[in-house]
């Protein structure tokens, strides 16, 4: 939510940099993921059935917790919906599959689009229902998917990996959000993506926020190769040599508008890695959580897992606890809760990091501490008196002392006793040699 002012850099199409996941440049240390069933790698056709194991973030950030705080407190009296801003999310609208698609919008207008696994895998994060009450997926699954397409396929042969989204598709994807987002209840916006800065996107974002939805937007992953639209402006995780000095923060959009939750990835504590070598520093990031061993759904409805580090499934996880927060408190503003979010976050909101805001997000504490967020975010923050202040301390008046008079006669008899006492004994000499 902190913004700089950003160039206008005027590309009308970005390639998809952010969206694949990323690998660790090391090994992942610590408990394993399955790698052996990986979203990207599964088609509607692949066989095999479920082979993901345990979701790490899920566990990692006590999101079962946070759901039982929801259950409890929160009437589910209508369902909260998110907007993955997309390539498209694999399943039938308003059928029993493992993500609860409520509705769809494809902005290219294809009566038969390509499936790609990357907006699934985003929604089977936010939303994607338990596979039983030990295997859990979706941060948020009493929440809704309303799927806005808005990947390129006018161009021959055009596949995940090299798939543009443009500036305008995105662009009128977020308008139809604005302008549903009273019909569908959606409160959050997803946009992992990640483009160059232009006017019409950031307009419609902006229409987004005034319908009372939060944005939500990935802070960059590192170019992998030469083709990434993003590979002359950062260095490759082979290329580095002053990490400390680069910043995102006017190059990654939407991530870099005004009012936008902007998250990056951590890697969990995961040894062996080099979290600069996966993402990009960047300025502007907000909060950041864990992506590592997160588990969601491919085409063929299986689990799967999303594999290492990227801000792609770092954006859809806090879009996920963000629903979780908006049915918490449904009477709150979209400020507040973003406040929640960020305000209880494990760092500083203001001494931020580039890699991870304010910190990474406790979604339990943002659910159960006591904050009272003002309607247009602001948290009052404890603070001591200033050394002017002209204001001094003072003791309190005393207790009125009903034996004071008597006390004080006391006092002075004793006084005029104590002195006649004296004189006499100094006295007795005298008078004692002047007797006849």
């Amino acid at each position: 939510m902190r913004r700089v002012s950003a160039g206008r850099l005027g590309s009308s199409v970005a390639a998809l940099g952010i969206a694949a996941g990323a690998v660790l440049s090391g090994p992942l240390a610590g408990p394993a993921f399955a790698t052996d069933n990986v979203c990207e790698g599964v088609e509607p056709t692949t066989t095999g059935g479920d082979a993901a194991g345990d979701s790490l973030p899920f566990d990692a950030l006590g999101i079962r917790r946070a759901q039982e705080v929801v259950d409890r407190f929160a009437p589910q009296d209508r369902p909260v919906g998110v907007a993955v801003l997309d390539s498209g999310v694999y399943g039938d609208v308003g059928g029993d599959g493992p993500i609860p698609i409520v509705a769809r919008y494809d902005v290219t207008k294809d009566p038969d689009p390509p499936h790609y696994y990357h907006g699934t895998a985003v929604a089977g994060l936010i939303a994607g229902r338990d596979r039983s009450r030990t295997k859990p997926v979706g941060f948020a699954p009493h929440a809704r998917i309303i799927d806005v397409r808005v990947y390129d396929t006018d161009k021959d042969g055009v596949d995940e990996n090299s798939a543009a989204v443009s500036a305008d598709a995105l662009a009128k994807g977020l308008e139809w959000v604005a302008r549903n987002a009273d019909t569908y209840n959606i409160k959050v916006a997803n946009v992992s993506l990640a483009l160059h800065d232009v006017d019409a996107v950031e307009e419609a974002v902006q229409r987004v926020r005034k319908a009372h939805v939060i944005v939500v937007a990935s802070t960059g992953n590192r170019p992998v190769d030469d083709s990434d639209e993003f590979a002359g402006e950062f260095a490759s995780a082979d290329e580095i040599k002053s990490p400390l000095v680069e910043d995102a923060a006017t190059h990654i959009f939407p991530a870099g508008y005004d009012d936008v939750i902007a998250v990056n990835s951590t890697d969990g504590g995961a040894e062996g890695s080099s979290l600069v070598g996966v993402v990009l520093k960047n300025s502007q990031t907000d909060v950041a959580v864990p992506t590592a061993g997160g588990i969601s759904y491919g085409l063929n409805g299986d689990a799967c897992t999303v594999g290492g580090v990227a801000t792609s499934w770092a954006a859809a996880e806090v879009s996920g606890i963000l629903a979780l927060l908006c049915e918490r408190y449904p009477d709150d503003t979209a400020q507040q809760t973003m406040a929640r979010l960020v305000d209880t976050a494990n760092g500083l909101t203001d001494d931020p990091t580039p890699l991870t805001g304010a910190g990474v997000v406790q979604p339990y504490e943002a659910l159960t501490r006591p904050l009272e967020p003002k309607k247009n975010g602001d948290v009052e923050q404890a603070t001591t008196q200033e050394s002017g202040d002209e204001t001094k301390a003072t003791a309190p008046d005393p207790e009125p002392d009903l034996l004071a008079s008597v006390r004080d006669d006391a006092v002075w008899w004793g006084l005029i006793g104590g002195g006649t006492l004296v004189v006499a004994l100094l006295l007795r000499p005298v008078l004692a040699r002047r007797r006849p």
